[in-house]
C-alpha cells in the first residue's frame, strides 16, 4: 500500500495516465531531437540542406550553429510533446474504457484498438497543434544562414526569438487560423498512425511470454516495429504538413492554398515523388528509438504509478463501501 501511495496510487487513474504519458513523451522526444531537426530541414527543402544527406546536414548544423543547433526548436517540441503525449496515452485508455463500458459485448481486438487510438490521436493533435507549428518554424530557422553565401538564402525571412515571440507573431499576422496551418494532413495522418501504433504494440506484446512482459528489451522491440509500420504508411502526409507549415518563407509556394491532397499531387509533380519520402530514412532512425522509448517509459511509469495493466484488467470499476465512499478499485475484464 505504501509503495502504491509513493508511486501515485492515491491519484485518480486518469491523472496517473496523464503523468505517465507526459514523462514518456518528453524523454522520447529529447532523445531523438537532433534527428528530428535534420528531418524537418530535409522535408521542407531548406536550400542549405538540399542533397546534403544525413552526415552533411549534421556537419552544416554544427558548423553554423554549434552543438546547441541540434536542439533548436526542441524546447517548443518538448513543450508540445509533453501535453500531447499525456493526452494521447490517457485519451487512448479512456476512450477504450468508455467503448467497453458503452458496448459490453464489443470484441476487445484490433478494431477496438484502432478506434480508440485513432480518436485519441485526433484529440491530442487538435489540442496541441499550435505548439507543433511553432516547433517546426523554430527548427526551420538557421542561425547565420545569410552568411553562408548561398543564393537561395533569404536575408529578409522572419526570425523568431523564441516560442512566445513565434506564437505572437503568427497570431498577429494570420490570426487563430495561422496557428492551425497544416493541421488537416496531421489529422489525416494521425488517425491511421495512432490506431495502428497502439494496435501493433499491444498485439505484439500478447506474443511475449508472460514472465518477460515487464522486461525492457521486448517492450523496446515491440515499440520499434509498431512505430515503423505506422510511420511508413503515413509519412507523405507528414511531408505535406511540414511544407504547409513553412510555406510563408519557403522558396517554393507550391502548396499554398492547395489543400492536403492537392499538395500531395503538386509536390509529386514539381518536386518528384521521392520528395514525399524525403527524410524517411532519418525518420526510421528517429522512430525506432522514439516510439520504443516512449512505450517503454510509459509502461514503466504505469507500473510505478500503480496503473492497472491491460493484461490484468480491461476496465477499472470503483467499488463503493457501505457508507457510499470509494474503496480500492477492482478490475473486470
Amino acid at each position: 500500500m505504501e509503495a502504491a501511495e509513493r508511486g501515485g496510487g492515491a491519484l485518480p487513474l486518469a491523472v496517473r495516465e496523464l503523468i505517465a504519458g507526459g514523462v514518456a513523451g518528453g524523454v522520447a522526444k529529447s532523445a531523438v531531437a537532433p534527428l528530428e531537426r535534420v528531418k524537418i530541414l530535409l522535408q521542407t527543402r531548406r536550400a542549405e540542406f538540399r542533397g546534403s544527406g544525413l552526415v552533411g546536414s549534421f556537419r552544416t548544423i554544427y558548423r553554423t550553429e554549434g552543438p546547441l543547433g541540434f536542439y533548436r526548436g526542441n524546447g517548443a517540441s518538448v513543450a508540445r510533446i509533453v501535453p500531447y503525449a499525456a493526452l494521447h496515452y490517457m485519451a487512448y485508455e479512456e476512450y477504450r474504457r468508455w467503448i467497453i463500458l458503452g458496448f459490453p459485448n464489443v470484441e476487445q481486438g484490433p478494431i477496438l484498438d484502432l478506434v480508440a487510438g485513432s480518436i485519441a490521436g485526433g484529440t491530442a493533435v487538435i489540442c496541441t497543434y499550435p505548439l507543433d507549428l511553432v516547433r517546426t518554424k523554430l527548427a526551420y530557422q538557421i542561425k547565420g544562414a545569410v552568411n553562408l553565401g548561398l543564393r537561395e538564402s533569404k536575408p529578409s525571412e522572419q526570425v523568431y526569438k523564441g516560442i512566445r515571440d513565434c506564437v505572437k507573431t503568427i497570431y498577429k499576422q494570420n490570426g487563430l487560423k495561422g496557428l492551425y496551418r497544416g493541421m488537416a494532413p496531421s489529422l489525416y495522418g494521425i488517425f491511421p498512425y495512432s490506431g495502428l501504433k497502439f494496435y501493433f504494440y499491444e498485439k505484439m506484446k500478447t506474443h511475449v511470454p508472460e514472465e518477460h512482459r515487464k522486461d525492457i528489451t521486448p517492450k523496446l522491440a515491440c515499440g520499434s516495429v509498431a512505430g515503423l509500420l505506422g510511420q511508413t504508411i503515413t509519412y507523405p502526409l507528414d511531408v505535406v504538413r511540414r511544407q504547409m507549415q513553412v510555406q510563408a518563407f519557403s522558396s517554393s509556394n507550391l502548396v499554398n492554398g492547395k489543400g492536403t491532397f492537392g499538395s500531395l499531387v503538386m509536390i509529386a509533380k514539381h518536386q518528384g515523388w521521392k520528395q514525399l519520402f524525403s527524410g524517411l530514412s532519418i525518420n526510421y532512425l528517429k522512430v525506432v528509438p522514439s516510439v520504443a522509448i516512449g512505450f517503454t517509459v510509459y509502461d514503466s511509469m504505469k507500473d510505478w504509478l500503480s496503473v492497472p495493466s491491460r493484461e490484468k484488467a480491461a476496465v477499472v470499476v470503483p467499488v463503493l463501501t457501505e457508507d457510499g465512499s470509494n474503496a480500492t478499485p477492482v478490475h473486470s475484464s
